[in-house]
C-alpha cells in the first residue's frame, strides 16, 4: 500500500494519462476525447485501486534488497513498481477494450512492452521531480 499524499495522486494521474494516451497511439486507435477520457479515468481508477490493495512499494523494496546501499537501487525499485502497475493497468485496459469480443491477451501484448518502457521513463521523471 502506498502512503497517500497529493504527490501520489498527481503521479497516479500523470501515469494514467501517459499510459492511456500511449496505448491508444500504439494501438492505432481513433483519438477522440470520448475515447480518451474514459481510458484515462479507467487507468487512474485501476492504479488507485491497486495502491489500496497491493503493497507494491514494499514488494519493490524486498525484491531489490540485494542492491541495498547502491546508488542505483532506486532506479531498480522504480522499475519494479512500474512493472507491477503498468502490467495491471495495461491488462485492465485490454480487458475493457476487448469487452465486446476479441483476444484480450493479444490486445494486451500488442502494446505491453512499449507501455512498460514508457511507464518506466515517466516514473523516473516523476521520481526525479519528487526527489530533487
Amino acid at each position: 500500500m502506498c502512503e497517500w499524499k497529493i504527490n501520489t495522486v498527481l503521479c497516479d494521474l500523470v501515469l494514467a494519462i501517459v499510459i492511456n494516451t500511449s496505448a491508444m497511439l500504439f494501438a492505432g486507435a481513433t483519438f477522440t476525447f470520448q475515447a480518451w477520457y474514459p481510458g484515462v479515468a479507467s487507468a487512474f481508477f485501476t492504479n488507485v485501486l491497486l495502491q489500496l490493495v497491493l503493497p507494491v512499494p514494499g514488494f519493490a523494496a524486498a525484491v531489490t534488497n540485494w542492491a541495498d546501499g547502491r546508488r542505483w537501487r532506486p532506479l531498480v525499485q522504480v522499475f519494479m513498481e512500474n512493472l507491477v502497475f503498468v502490467t495491471c493497468i495495461s491488462f485492465t485496459m485490454a480487458v475493457i477494450q476487448t469487452s465486446l469480443g476479441g483476444d484480450v491477451i493479444a490486445s494486451w501484448l500488442a502494446t505491453y512492452v512499449r507501455l512498460v518502457f514508457v511507464g518506466y521513463v515517466t516514473s523516473l521523471v516523476l521520481f526525479a521531480v519528487q526527489n530533487h
